[in-house]
């Protein structure tokens, strides 16, 4: 049995994984592609909004229609639409005269794939296993999704070497084995498909929101600005190597890398150690805010570039923190029918995070008063968190703990 669940583990380890090769395996190359289509930076990290920005859109319907139907009926189909998309982005790069909007659709398309993935497979883990086991078991996912994020830069370097186009073709390479493999081995129990009148449906949806409203959208707000923080960092960082690093693509791979390896190797240590720890969920998702202003705050003082990557190591543990706690928050405040829809919400506002932050933090230490602003946002929700950020209605449904 134990051997049987770690097969499933693998398998939906695997989703999230593919999910995140969508915008990162894109960030060491972002300045290649800038000068191969001869855009401007903000149009070069639209490559990566527009992925995400398609993917927040869909997710909420895509976690009702799993509550409904079973995530499996809806992972599959999801993963073969992501592949599908890089086809679309990998054909314009090589046969259009001007691949770009066409490379943009593609990125759509992908999106929409996208939205099947890791916010799906988030609620199948939690559906799967009990709660004393559930913290550890998305842990392992959140690593999962950090692996990704390690690997990613570091294989989109390699391919890109050959063409960086050759990276949008790589996503339907990976997609269906992996789409073959979850079919194979996941056996979805069908009682946690609900196909209750729509209205007894939204009414149990609603007397989850109106018992814990208030702390589930500073959850999702979390999820939002963490991912914000991580990925705008990431692609400032990224352009900057691209300047002064122009011909070696895979070190710029490595370094992307860095601060993803630190939250994955935080991500799945939290995940086993705040099994018996519930008391200190709320401290890690506050804590790790506080952090992320102070190495912002630091990061335009470092005199040199290695000071930069040590700032941005800090924001990776922040955000390794923040994630786990607030992975078990949203999917243990609903019951099994109900939480395909608020889990996707949540993983909705995370892709908004990765689509924002490339933008916002654009030029983002030469415009003062994006980093006022920054700081203002991010200290108030830090105060949100502390005073009503509620962990033991987070953690029960219908006033039964979990």
């Amino acid at each position: 049995m134990i051997k049987n669940q770690s097969v499933k583990m693998l398998a939906l380890s695997f989703v999230p994984f593919i999910m995140v090769l969508g915008n990162s395996m894109l960030i060491p190359v972002l300045t290649d592609i800038k000068r191969e289509l001869n855009i401007t930076s903000l149009e070069a990290n639209l490559v990566l909004s527009y992925f995400s920005f398609s993917a927040a859109l869909i997710i909420p319907f895509l976690g009702f229609l799993s509550d409904r139907i079973g995530r499996k009926k809806v992972i599959i189909p999801a993963l073969v639409l992501y592949g599908v998309g890089g086809l679309i982005s990998g054909f314009a790069s090589v046969f259009a005269k001007d691949p770009y909007k066409l490379i943009i659709f593609g990125r759509i398309v992908q999106g929409f794939g996208a939205a099947g993935t890791s916010p799906i497979a988030m609620a199948l883990v939690s559906d799967m296993f009990s709660s004393t086991e559930r913290s550890k078991a998305l842990g392992i996912i959140e690593a999962s999704n950090g692996v990704g994020k390690v690997v990613s830069p570091i294989l989109g370097s390699i391919i890109a070497m050959i063409a960086w186009y050759f990276i949008f073709f790589s996503y339907s390479f990976l997609t269906i084995p992996v789409a073959v493999f979850v079919g194979l081995v996941i056996k979805e129990d069908r009682s946690h498909a609900e196909r209750k009148n729509l209205r007894i449906y939204f009414g149990e949806i609603w007397t989850i929101l109106k018992a814990k409203g208030f702390s589930l959208g500073i959850c999702l707000l979390g999820g939002f600005g963490i991912l914000f923080i991580l990925y705008g960092v990431l692609a400032n960082i990224s352009d900057i190597l691209g300047g002064a690093l122009t011909s070696n693509v895979l070190k710029r791979g490595f370094i992307v890398a860095l601060p993803v390896t630190t939250m994955s190797i935080v991500s799945y240590w939290l995940g086993t150690y705040l099994q018996n720890r519930r008391g200190i969920y709320k401290k890690m998702v506050l804590y790790s805010f506080v952090i992320c202003i102070i190495a912002l705050l630091w990061i335009p003082y470092g005199e040199s570039f290695i000071i930069r990557l040590v700032m941005l190591e800090v924001i990776g543990i922040a955000a390794g923190m923040a994630l786990t706690a607030l992975n078990t928050f949203v999917t243990s405040c609903a019951p099994p029918g109900k939480r395909g829809v608020i889990t996707a919400v949540y993983n909705s506002c995370r892709f908004l995070g990765i689509a924002g932050g490339p933008i916002y933090f654009s030029n983002f230490y030469g415009q003062n008063s994006k980093l006022i602003f920054f700081v203002i946002i991010t200290g108030g929700f830090a105060l949100l968190t502390q005073q009503y950020l509620q962990t033991d209605r987070m953690l029960q449904y219908f006033g039964v703990k979990k």
